[in-house]
């Protein structure tokens, strides 16, 4: 990667230093560096630590033979914000608490303290009185009841070294223990909870697997190559949570109140919106799953499924279902 400037590399090896007390030797910072498509040479690297060292407290080591360098962390002091700034601060702030039982949640609400710590005592008090003055308020977030951190450590580095992984995975749609293999592409933080995105071989597809949910893991030498695209692909297919299997074309015809709710909040599900007068069709070209069919039903009598037949005809048995628990005749 040619455009990435010198300070930038030098900032970034810097960064590396300060955040790992055990230091890093010039190889492994070339490593980290390359791994992240930073392409230098083992000479440039050492430059780079020559005149970090010039200007911050870096230092060296002898450790089992090798040269480590350690660094002091640093850190901005007095940093002056502008109202507008400080309101944003307050906001990611008060969402970051949300995630707080993540751990880059948690570090990163860290990193907010940290900053109002060093503030002038001004920057503080504005801070204080937003308390009363501005709510944020963060829906859909979940708490992990636990999450084994070296699950992630695994899924982190499977996916940098495109290395495939065993896992025994509790499957929730279908409350049943399943070992799996896995090519991990990418981590995803949805609504609260880590998620990993990949092609799983026993579905023969690509799953969104709750981390909290894999019971085992094992890092394999197996490698494989990530298709160009596939999350943009893979959330076309997706409605919400879930993801399907056969995918359709979704046809539902809005009334009342429930048109409104659409038009004002969910018309970004759809790929296409028609309104009429008294009516609007929502279209989407997407994969059944369990959760499509319960989002219909929570609009009650304002939506009739009008495509595909398969799925008019599953809400239909929802609703009949529904009678016979209310001893509706």
């Amino acid at each position: 990667m040619s455009d990435v400037s010198q300070v930038e590399r030098q900032l970034h090896i810097l960064a590396l230093l300060s955040e790992n007390s055990q230091g890093f030797t010039a190889e492994e910072i070339l490593h980290s560096l390359r791994k992240i498509g930073v392409d230098v040479s083992g000479k440039t690297v050492r430059r780079d630590i020559d005149y970090i060292s010039k200007n911050f407290f870096v230092y060296e080591e002898e450790k089992d033979g090798n040269t480590v360098y350690l660094a002091k962390k640093y850190s901005a002091q007095h940093v002056a914000f502008s109202i507008s700034e400080l309101l944003s601060l307050y906001f990611a702030r008060e969402v970051l608490n949300s995630y707080r039982r993540l751990d880059v949640g948690e570090t990163a609400t860290k990193i907010i303290e940290r900053i109002i710590a060093s503030m002038p005592k001004i920057s503080k008090l504005y801070l204080d009185t937003l308390k009363d003055s501005m709510k944020v308020n963060v829906t859909g977030i979940n708490s992990e009841d636990y999450l084994d951190p070296q699950h992630l450590i695994i899924l982190k580095e499977a996916i940098e070294e495109a290395k495939c992984v065993k896992l025994e995975y509790y499957s929730f749609n279908n409350d049943e223990m399943t070992n799996r293999v896995l090519e991990p592409y990418l981590m995803e933080i949805n609504e609260g909870c880590w998620h990993v995105v990949g092609h799983c071989r026993l579905r023969n597809s690509t799953r969104d697997l709750r981390v909290s949910r894999i019971k085992s893991i094992i890092l394999t030498n197996e490698t494989f190559k990530r298709p160009k695209n596939f999350y943009e692909n893979y959330k076309k297919s997706k409605f919400d949570k879930l993801s399907g299997e056969e995918r359709v074309s979704l046809r539902l015809r809005f009334t009342g109140y429930a048109a409104r709710l659409i038009d004002e909040y969910e018309y970004e599900k759809a790929d296409r919106i028609i309104k009429e007068n008294d009516y609007l069709i929502f279209e989407r070209k997407v994969a059944l799953s369990p959760e499509i069919i319960k989002w219909i039903l929570s609009y009650g009598a304002e939506v009739k499924v009008l495509e595909p037949e398969g799925l008019r005809e599953e809400v239909i048995k929802q609703v009949k279902k529904m009678g016979e628990v209310y001893e509706v005749t």
